[in-house]
């Protein structure tokens, strides 16, 4: 057989050839996907109970952090926000659902875009606490003076002793009479002498030595001397039982007399 006529058997070959080795291959990677399909099938199977296998989720990359809300403070503990770069007041307060105005009071800013990285806002969630006022006292009211009792005496004030009334009920001659019975002379300037009917007189410059030296004052007007003053009125004052008071020039008591 010539070449020319066995052309056409190798050509057949050929075509066979190439048939058998598409479908070898073709059959294979049919086995593949169905191998893989079975062992899912399996490991379904094989859960209990018709549960589901819990999905594999993959980790983020290194290096991010995903974004987790604020949490809620503790009853009673101020919220504290760090400022993190890029962050605004108007969105911290859009965070917490608070007014720029209500943080900026709570942390003392006086400019809302003079914040930094890094610093620490109070957030006044809830609103700003009520200033504390602190109670006043009621200034204590101040005891009314009471006349002190006479001092005894011991050559001060407390020696001026009034000695009697002469002639009560005569203008003329009504006076009381003053004596020191200390051993050092008494000023007696601005002291005064007051009856029950409020009549009041008050000492001039004029001073008693000690010693029992004495002084008188009249009811009637006059003109004053060393030992002789006179109170200027019009008619006597003074009368039995009444009693008359020595008063200094500090509102004490020095000394007192009941008109026999």
């Amino acid at each position: 057989m010539s070449f020319r006529q066995m052309l056409p058997f190798l050509f057949l070959n050929v075509v066979v050839s190439a048939v058998v080795v598409l479908s070898i291959l073709f059959w294979w990677s049919n086995r593949d996907g169905i191998g893989a399909a079975a062992t899912d099938t399996a490991a379904v199977a094989t859960l209990p109970g018709g549960a589901l296998p819990t999905p594999i989720i993959a980790a983020p990359p290194s290096g991010t952090i995903p974004p987790t809300a604020p949490a809620a403070p503790a009853a009673g503990e101020p919220v504290v926000h760090t400022v993190q770069a890029g962050e605004t007041l108007n969105m911290i307060s859009q965070q917490y659902d608070v007014s720029i105005d209500d943080i900026m009071a709570a942390n003392g800013l006086d400019n809302p875009n003079f914040i930094g990285v890094g610093q620490q806002l109070t957030i006044p969630v809830g609103g700003l606490p009520e200033p504390t006022i602190a109670p006043t006292e009621a200034p204590a009211a101040l005891p009314s003076p009471i006349p002190t009792e006479p001092a005894a005496a011991a050559g001060g004030a407390g020696a001026i002793a009034i000695t009697g009334i002469l002639d009560p009920g005569l203008l003329e001659t009504e006076a009381v009479q003053f004596v020191n019975n200390g051993a050092t002379e008494q000023l007696m300037q601005g002291w005064k002498v007051r009856d029950e009917d409020n009549n009041v007189y008050t000492f001039g410059g004029v001073s008693i030595f000690g010693e029992g030296a004495g002084i008188l004052l009249h009811t009637r007007a006059g003109d004053d001397t060393f030992s002789d003053l006179h109170w200027g009125l019009g008619e006597p004052i003074w009368r039995s039982g009444e009693k008359l008071t020595l008063w200094d020039a500090n509102e004490q008591v020095v000394a007192t007399y009941t008109v026999p």
